[in-house]
């Protein structure tokens, strides 16, 4: 027994030495192993880890984000050291082991980026290395609106060639609608005149009542570049002299349709002539019945407004630097919402050649769109030309109608600028106008035209491209 005991206790000594030798040998590898990866490490530089992007966001609104994450924390980031191709403005934000390249507009749809960051370096030091990423940018939706007289009006969810145009939301009389990345309102009438909104997912889906102040009219319909909010001024059907709701701001959520619409207060006098949502934030730029610019929060709606000045018109918001387009008595500027300070905008050098000048629609990087009409000897419009206006003055024509009898009635830019829609009116004079509450000559034609080449891409039957911030007139 006891010779037994003696060899089970020797094979058990034999079997943890083997244990021990065969660790020891596993750790003294796995100490190899790290410390070349530590090695290989400190020989490279900082590598990625991984990279965020929202590829399609990226295409619809200014302000979005490429985010790098790396293997450790970084030195300090020049923006000298980020290069973006093909160019477009950034700004760059750097903390610990993230990197964030923000475009300024949004970036050019179905095109391919990249973003590098050369010479990343550790914060401990050591060799540098380039990050870099490659993606392409998704196409955003693009909606028409077509009022037709054998059937209902439809909103049509369609592509940049028109060739996939696919109804997503039909009504015996729609009005208007807007579209963001949130989601679709539309507004119809019925045959009382009082206006309904309908909220629903892009592609049509999930249609639900948007509650409305009351039984009345909507203008102006708009919705903001992001948490579904919704716009418009009101009017009540029973107004009078002594009572009754007349063109008050209203703001509503796409998220919260049941919700009673929240009544923004701009002043002594509630009514309003026109106004726009600054974009990437939850502010508006007001027009008042007074004639002053206020700029107001949605977020706290009993806030005193912000006083702009006096105006005569409110031609629009750029994007991505939030800069209001405004007539005033003096001429047309640009008013800085960070500062409030106002600079003269820019107008061609040829601005009397050009013709008789119609409104002003910001596109990006200070460019604007402006229609001219040249009149004949007859007192008539002869023909019409839509071009982009740089910072500098300089004049680029994108669009002619030589038939002086066609007629532009609304030019928008797509986000990123790199698009032009012209809305035309063919032979105005014997294209009559519908009966609705917005009326509308009957035959329109949307125009897209490339504004690099100024090569026409397609012609769209229909109004009211997404592209557009508000409807005609």
């Amino acid at each position: 027994m006891s010779t037994e005991r003696t060899r089970g206790a020797a094979r058990r000594r034999r079997a943890r030495s083997v244990f021990t030798r065969t660790l020891a040998v596993v750790i003294a590898a796995l100490v190899i192993v790290g410390g070349a990866g530590a090695a290989f490490s400190l020989t490279q530089g900082p590598r990625t880890s991984s990279v965020a992007i929202d590829t399609l966001s990226v295409a619809e609104a200014a302000g979005q984000r490429l985010v790098f994450t790396t293997n450790q924390p970084l030195a300090a980031i020049d923006p000298a050291q980020v290069t973006v191709e093909p160019a477009a403005p950034f700004t760059v934000e750097a903390s610990g082991r993230n990197v964030a390249v923000q475009f300024t507009y949004p970036l050019d749809a179905d095109t391919e980026y990249t973003v590098s960051v050369a010479d990343v370096e550790s914060a401990s030091g050591g060799p540098t290395a380039t990050i870099s990423h490659a993606f392409t940018t998704g196409t955003p939706p693009i909606y028409v609106l077509q009022r037709r007289d054998d059937e209902d009006d439809a909103v049509f969810l369609t592509n940049l060639t028109g060739d996939e145009a696919v109804p997503v939301f039909t009504h015996p009389q729609i009005e208007d609608y807007r579209a963001s990345r949130d989601g679709l309102v539309v507004e119809t009438t019925d045959g009382s005149g009082a206006a309904s909104l309908t909220a629903m997912a892009l592609d049509g889906s999930d249609p639900k009542p948007l509650t409305v102040p009351g039984a009345g009219t909507i203008a102006g319909l708009q919705m903001a570049d992001h948490d579904g909010l919704v716009g418009y001024t009101y009017t009540d059907l029973d107004i009078s002299a002594d009572s009754g709701i007349e063109s008050a701001l209203y703001v509503s959520r796409l998220g919260d349709p049941t919700a009673e619409p929240v009544k923004i207060e701009v002043g002594a006098d509630s009514r309003v002539v026109d106004f726009l949502f600054v974009p990437q934030t939850s502010s508006l730029v007001v027009l008042t019945f007074d004639g002053q610019l206020r700029l107001v929060d949605t977020a706290r709606p009993d806030a005193e407004p912000v006083l702009l000045g006096g105006a005569l018109a409110l031609s629009g918001i750029e994007r991505g630097t939030g800069r209001v387009i405004a007539e005033k008595s003096d001429g047309t500027v640009l008013i800085d919402l960070t500062d409030l300070s106002e600079t003269p905008l820019a107008q061609p050098a040829d601005l009397d050649a050009l013709g008789i000048p119609g409104p002003v629609v910001p596109t990006v990087e200070g460019k604007t769109l402006r229609t001219f009409t040249q009149m004949g000897e007859d007192g008539y419009p002869e023909s019409q030309t839509v071009g982009l206006v740089d910072e500098t003055g300089i004049f680029e024509p994108v669009f002619e109608l030589s038939d002086g009898g066609d007629a532009v009635m609304q030019t928008c830019a797509s986000p990123s600028g790199r698009y032009v829609a012209v809305i035309v009116s063919p032979d105005l004079v014997d294209n009559p106008y519908d009966t609705y509450a917005r009326p509308l000559p009957t035959r329109l034609e949307t125009h897209i035209v490339d504004a690099q080449t100024g090569e026409d891409v397609t012609v769209i039957g229909g109004t009211d491209i997404s592209w557009c911030a508000v409807t005609i007139g």
